[in-house]
């Protein structure tokens, strides 16, 4: 089977999509990171995060209370994940995670492990590196099955942005966070072929974990022993002769002190600083553009120069309103990504009584989405998207339209695309005014202006994206 783009005729790269472009056929190798999640700063995060802090701390609290059944209870329902066929398995992606009769050993092992003893094990992201047997399969694997119910609301979301039809799934159960349990539900997911598809947004999954037992070892612990053991003068400084320097060498460290599980404890115990350097550097891993080993597959830049085309076949009017739209979807996808994530199409507010074109979670870390997110005055938790199909320039109408879309919780950042502008500066004077009142903030973005972004982008000058957008918006506030 084709992956999912290609099975549901979608026309759309994988950079111009918000999830992971899976196929049934096999497993695509990367893996739902918790850590990925812990470190984001937007509602959907947030949201994922509390569900898993809530899991790890119910099955630790009944760990600690004796209460080994019902331990083994919470983990015996974190069955294997086959609807996402994300990880690696070793014939059909059929995935391996914790299922009943692993969780009493899972349980076992924490129980056993030091870092468990220590008080050290609190955070599921953590468990690749103090619990034997646990590596980045199981880590997704628990992580997947604790945020399905937000993963099963996220394919809704996204199958009804691209119009993909669901059918009824009676799969595993979902984590209940009220309940502090398990819960069994029927719900909606696509197929392919006869298999249901899990989404899972690519912001939240790596190659390998960030929490990485073997990288904490080579690098942070590695490093430390090395100077620890030049401080100390120990047996194995060796001394160059040439330069009279001394070294200790990475091999030796090692083969002195190995790598266990129970070393990396008891090293983080008496050392949490180098914890929190591991995990300084981890918080600045880059979010994953591509999936898969493919030379053939097409590039950010590539993706960018063929959508920079694309604008001048599309007429203005409702007739292409829709091809239009959809254009727009992914160009700004394929821009932004991972500053905008989460897009939705046409979402109900006001009690259904408003609708707007497309919405993005602002998940910016630095740059024009991350100032305008901490900007007390425009809190831009979300980026509110119109799209004009029009042949004329925009009025004050369309503009109060997505004045009404703002709130406090939403945020008050707003772009509006159009074909072109005849009368820019009229334009500008209105989106002014609006500043002006605390309205909100409307950068108007025409075809000239996106094409210019991904042209600049596909010439791998992201700079000029960013400074086009820093531009529009300081003409508003002079």
């Amino acid at each position: 089977m084709p992956r999912f783009s290609e099975y549901f005729e979608l026309d759309l790269t994988q950079h111009q999509l918000d999830f992971v472009d899976v196929s049934n056929e096999y497993d695509t190798p990367v893996y739902v990171d918790p850590y990925a999640i812990e470190v984001r700063d937007d509602v959907w995060a947030a949201q994922a995060s509390e569900q898993i802090r809530v899991f790890f701390t119910e099955v630790l609290d009944s760990i600690r209370a004796g209460d080994l059944e019902r331990a083994r209870n919470l983990m015996s329902h974190l069955t294997e994940p086959k609807e996402t066929f994300l990880g690696v398995s070793r014939d059909d992606p059929k995935g391996r995670g914790v299922g009943r009769k692993q969780s009493g050993q899972l349980i076992d092992a924490i129980e056993a492990s030091k870092a468990y003893k220590s008080g050290l094990l609190s955070d599921l992201s953590e468990m690749a590196l103090y619990i034997e047997g646990v590596d980045k399969d199981k880590v997704s694997d628990l992580t997947t099955n604790i945020i399905r119910s937000l993963l099963v609301e996220y394919t809704q979301q996204q199958c009804e942005l691209h119009g993909v039809p669901t059918e009824n799934y009676n799969g595993p159960p979902f984590w209940d966070i009220g309940r502090r349990n398990w819960l069994s539900q029927i719900v909606q997911l696509p197929y392919i072929g006869g298999d249901p598809v899990l989404l899972v947004p690519k912001y939240i999954v790596r190659r390998r974990l960030s929490i990485d037992s073997q990288e904490f070892y080579n690098k942070q612990i590695t490093d430390f022993l090395i100077a620890e053991n030049l401080r100390a003068n120990s047996s194995l400084v060796q001394v160059i002769k040439k330069t009279n320097k001394r070294v200790v060498y990475k091999k030796d460290v090692r083969e002195a002190v190995p790598k266990s599980k129970a070393m990396i404890a008891e090293t983080i115990r008496a050392h949490p600083e180098l914890l929190d350097l591991y995990k300084k550097i981890a918080r600045q891993h880059s979010a994953l553009t591509t999936f898969i080993n493919d030379d053939e597959a097409p590039t950010v830049t590539g993706v960018c120069a063929t959508l920079a085309g694309l604008f001048e076949h599309i007429s203005p009017g409702a007739k292409d309103a829709d091809r239009y739209h959809n254009l727009v979807m992914g160009s700004l996808t394929a821009l932004f990504y991972p500053d905008l994530i989460l897009p939705r199409k046409e979402w109900d507010i006001h009690g259904g009584r408003k609708r707007i074109d497309l919405v993005f979670t602002n998940s910016a870390d630095a740059g024009f989405f991350a100032h305008r997110r901490d900007d007390h005055a425009i809190n831009a938790n979300m980026v509110i998207v119109e799209c004009k199909n029009y042949s004329s320039d925009i009025a004050n109408a369309e503009l109060d339209q997505l004045a009404g879309r703002f709130d406090h919780n939403r945020g008050k950042l707003g772009i509006m695309t159009c074909r072109s502008v005849d009368n820019s500066k009229l334009l500008l004077e209105r989106c002014k005014d609006m500043a002006v009142r605390r309205l909100g903030y409307v950068i108007v973005l025409t075809d000239a202006d996106i094409t210019a972004m991904l042209t600049a982008k596909s010439q791998l000058e992201d700079e000029r994206v960013h400074t086009l957008l820093h531009e529009k918006f300081r003409d508003l506030l002079t």
